[in-house]
C-alpha cells in the first residue's frame, strides 16, 4: 500500500467517524480502526485529531472546488453559470453526506479550531459564488 493510499484510508475513515460521533467525542483509535491501520500509523501523518480536521477541509474542499469550477466554467451565461453550481453543491451534498455534514456542522461547532483556523479553501469555493454574481 502507497503512502498516499494510508492517507487517503485515514482521511475518508476520520470523516466518516466525525460524521458519526462528532468531532470532540471521535478518538484517534476509533479512526484507526475504521481505516484499519494500527493507532500509531496515524501520528506518521496526522499530529492530532485537529490536523486531520484541517486536512479534510484543504483536500476534501479543494477537489470540490477543482470539481465546481470546471462544470461552472463550461457554462458561458452567469446564470447557468449559479444553476450549475446550485445543482452541483447540492449533488455532491448528497453523495457525500458525511463529509457535508462534518464541513457544515463541524466546522461552525467548533469555535477554537475557527479562532486558530483561517479556512482558505472554503473562502475560495464562497469566492466562486462572489465571482459569478459580480459577473451577471
Amino acid at each position: 500500500m502507497k503512502i498516499s493510499d494510508k492517507h487517503d484510508k485515514i482521511v475518508q475513515a476520520a470523516i466518516r467517524i466525525f460524521a458519526r460521533n462528532g468531532f470532540f467525542n471521535s478518538r484517534i483509535a476509533e479512526i484507526a480502526k475504521e481505516a484499519n491501520v494500527a493507532d500509531g500509523t496515524i501520528y506518521l501523518y496526522f499530529n492530532n485529531k485537529y490536523d486531520i480536521l484541517i486536512t479534510i477541509f484543504e483536500e476534501e474542499i479543494g477537489k470540490i472546488i477543482a470539481r465546481v469550477r470546471q462544470e461552472v466554467n463550461t457554462a458561458a451565461d452567469p446564470r447557468e453559470k449559479l444553476e450549475r453550481f446550485a445543482q452541483l453543491h447540492l449533488s455532491l451534498v448528497e453523495e457525500n453526506r458525511d463529509l457535508a455534514e462534518v464541513i457544515q456542522v463541524e466546522l461552525r461547532q467548533s469555535s477554537k479550531f475557527m479562532k486558530d483556523y483561517r479556512n482558505k479553501k472554503f473562502a475560495e469555493y464562497l469566492n466562486i459564488i462572489s465571482h459569478i454574481v459580480r459577473e451577471g
